[in-house]
């Protein structure tokens, strides 16, 4: 009888490598590069455009299906869809934090509150915060979110699939506002952080007037 010999995921590699980001920026087409407000704006009225209709739709559900249809299968098909769409606009105001959205800074800022806002988000505070996630994704000292863990032994439930499904349903149900509340799944800090106060450690001092709106 042979023994089957356990998987073992090889080390990933840590070495620096031996390009740069100008290297693989200078592999991306000067194209991809170039920003248009208009058709930044087109993407966006399609989105809300949707959100319309399917909103419009939705008035209906209960006064013509019967109730079972409405409740088992038209609400909940609303909700996945509608969710869908609202995520998109979400994403459009991400790009508005990373100055995608537009060439004009104001134009950025303005839809990017804007979207954000109707989604309660904190625009100006989570573009600050984001913005050093990009700058320090995967270090395990300075990451803003999603912190690697350091040692297998920190999260032993890991390997079951009951606590993986859990913690999938917990993150994605809570995980968006209790990271912006509590700074859960964040960096440490001194002390409690949090996006909707200005004085959080999060933010330096040239940040925290922004951080306000």
């Amino acid at each position: 009888m042979t023994t089957s010999e356990p998987l073992v995921c090889p080390r990933p590699p840590t070495d620096k490598p031996e390009f740069t980001i100008g290297t693989l920026r200078k592999a991306v087409p000067e194209h991809c590069f170039k920003r248009s407000t208009w058709r930044s704006f087109s993407y966006l009225i399609v989105d809300l455009v949707a959100v319309a209709a399917l909103y419009y739709a939705s008035t209906f559900f209960d006064t013509v299906a019967p109730t079972w249809l409405a409740y088992g299968a038209l609400w909940p098909l609303y909700w996945f869809w509608q969710g869908a769409v609202c995520t998109g606009i979400w994403v459009i105001a991400h790009e508005c934090g990373h100055g995608a959205f537009s060439d004009h800074a104001w134009v950025n800022d303005v839809v990017g509150f804007t979207l954000h806002s109707a989604l309660l988000v904190p625009y100006f505070s989570w573009k600050h915060s984001h913005r050093r996630h990009h700058s320090n994704t995967g270090s395990t000292a300075k990451d803003e979110v999603f912190l690697p863990s350091k040692d297998e032994s920190d999260e032993p439930l890991i390997k079951y699939t009951w606590y993986r499904a859990g913690l999938l349903v917990v993150q994605s149900l809570l995980g968006w506002p209790l990271y912006l509340l509590f700074n859960v799944s964040g960096r440490e800090y001194s002390r409690v952080a949090n996006h909707f106060d200005p004085t959080s450690p999060i933010f330096s001092k040239r940040e925290r007037p922004g951080a306000s709106g």
